[in-house]
């Protein structure tokens, strides 16, 4: 539990996360995507523990996180079609002893035998009958050390979502808080087919007269035909270079898909990130993704098929203050990634500009604007519509962390490492800052990057080129740490 204001004794209440009992438009299409097994949508964080928790303890801490947070109780109720946004509701026949499990890592216990542990889990589909997502404690690390790896399904929120729900979760101190909020049980609730569809139509009702009103809307712009016609216009320029496409071919050293997914961990001091980002007048994101690209170019030129750019998709968060916490409330920005810029500064301020202008593209929004139309597609046909992912080489994301020491169980978290699935994509790279340490997950899909090492020697590299920019402006230059 955190120290939130609102969770303070008397409370007995659950947390204001994740509590819509529908999917949104975007929860949809990630959940439908499992149709396709290469757009499976399995997110995993990798907790590190500084000692093993007490079992006992982690049992009781996650049956009060699922009161807490109700969602973890809830599986998804779809439509017999397949067609509309999904509810959820809370499973009558929920059972802890499922989702929490407990296992010893074998070989030599090292970061590298753990990564392919969690591979493998990551790689299991989770079952669409239960709530959607699995726990495991992994002992057996060096020094007396543990592991906590959580998958879950995207449906159930995006990476910010996770990180607030994680946040009011973990414990600031080691020692056991009697004193916290202790909600009960939430009832279970059984929703038929009928009563799904029954809600689905209505819905559609409820938007009717929202249609219709933009309808009126488009009529009443007539009075000003050039502006209506420029702001269609720029609206309609937007949507290729949002749904992907108009953008760059992929690399063809990358151009192959598999089933496989491939983990690797780096990490480096957050504010070595920010001397980078301040000496190059650009914002600690332009320098992570500089540096992921960066990596990309000399792994390239050492693999012989040097490229002058990639396609690059980034989250972009629309979530507003007066959103709820949890479920997926993102947008898709399409980058040109130039891999054939050598000099770091350059590379930052191009992908900057690249960025900003992502940002504020007019149909940057499309898939929340036409989810309640999408939602209505069967998931073979969604993923057809949606399957331009599968053009991008790079996918990366960046959310910030907790920043403050957390615990489990007695155990302190001493980093977190989170890893995206690959819709489709050669590389999925996601970074959260975990109290002071940049926390580097890499999902590499292993048909598409075929050297694993020498990518991440690569890697290493190239965020060395954008680090060593903060020397220039009479800062010491940080180093990213491959955890091995």
């Amino acid at each position: 539990m955190s120290d939130d204001p609102d969770l303070t004794e008397g409370t007995d209440r659950p947390l204001d996360w994740a509590s819509d009992p529908h999917m949104s438009s975007v929860d949809t299409i990630m959940w439908r995507g499992d149709t396709d097994r290469r757009m499976r949508g399995t997110i995993c964080m990798l907790e590190i523990y500084d000692c093993d928790p007490d079992w006992d303890r982690l049992v009781a801490a996650h049956e009060w996180a699922s009161r807490m947070a109700p969602r973890f109780r809830q599986r998804v109720v779809d439509s017999p079609f397949g067609t509309g946004t999904p509810s959820w509701a809370v499973d009558p026949d929920f059972d802890l002893h499922y989702h929490l499990r407990r296992i010893s890592l074998g070989g030599d216990g090292s970061m590298r035998e753990l990564l392919t542990t969690c591979e493998q889990l990551a790689m299991t589909a989770l079952d669409a009958a239960r709530p959607p997502w699995e726990g495991y404690l992994i002992e057996g690390l060096p020094d007396g050390r543990a592991a906590y790896f959580l998958k879950a399904h995207h449906a159930l929120t995006d990476g910010l979502g996770a990180i607030l729900g994680l946040a009011q979760l973990h414990s600031p101190t080691r020692e056991h808080n009697p004193k916290k909020p202790q909600p009960p049980n939430p009832d279970p609730v059984n929703i038929t087919p009928i009563d799904l569809l029954q809600r689905q139509i209505a819905e559609e009702v409820r938007r009717v007269p929202h249609r219709i009103d933009t309808a009126f809307r488009g009529v009443r712009a007539l009075v000003n035909p050039r502006q209506a016609l420029s702001t269609a216009l720029r609206y309609g320029r937007s949507v290729p270079r949002v749904a992907g496409l108009v953008s760059p071919p992929g690399s063809p050293l990358l151009a192959h898909r598999s089933l496989s997914w491939r983990f690797s961990a780096f990490e480096v001091p957050f504010t070595d990130l920010k001397a980078a980002a301040t000496a190059a007048k650009s914002s600690v994101n332009d320098v992570y993704l500089a540096g992921l690209i960066g990596g990309f170019r000399i792994y390239h030129e050492k693999m012989g098929t040097p490229v002058e750019t990639m396609p690059v998709a980034i989250p972009i968060s629309v979530r507003r203050p007066e959103d709820p916490a949890g479920g997926n409330r993102i947008a898709v920005g399409r980058l040109a990634g130039p891999v054939g810029i050598a000099d770091p500064f350059e590379r930052v301020l191009t992908i900057r500009e690249q960025v900003r202008q992502a940002r504020h593209e007019p149909a940057v929004d499309i898939f929340n604007t036409l989810g309640s139309v999408l939602a209505w597609l069967p998931g073979t046909v969604l993923m057809r519509f949606s399957g331009t992912t599968s053009q991008n080489d790079l996918q990366a994301s960046n959310v910030p962390g907790i920043p403050w020491d957390t615990y489990v169980a007695g155990a302190k978290v001493e980093r977190m490492f989170p890893f995206g699935p690959l819709p489709g994509c050669a590389m999925m790279a996601t970074m959260i800052t975990h109290n002071g340490t940049a926390c580097l997950g890499i999902n590499s899909d292993g048909a598409a990057v075929t050297d694993q090492e020498l990518f991440a020697d690569c890697l290493v590299a190239g965020f060395g080129e954008v680090l060593a920019l903060a020397a220039d402006a009479d800062m010491t230059p940080g180093e990213l740490k491959r955890v091995v």
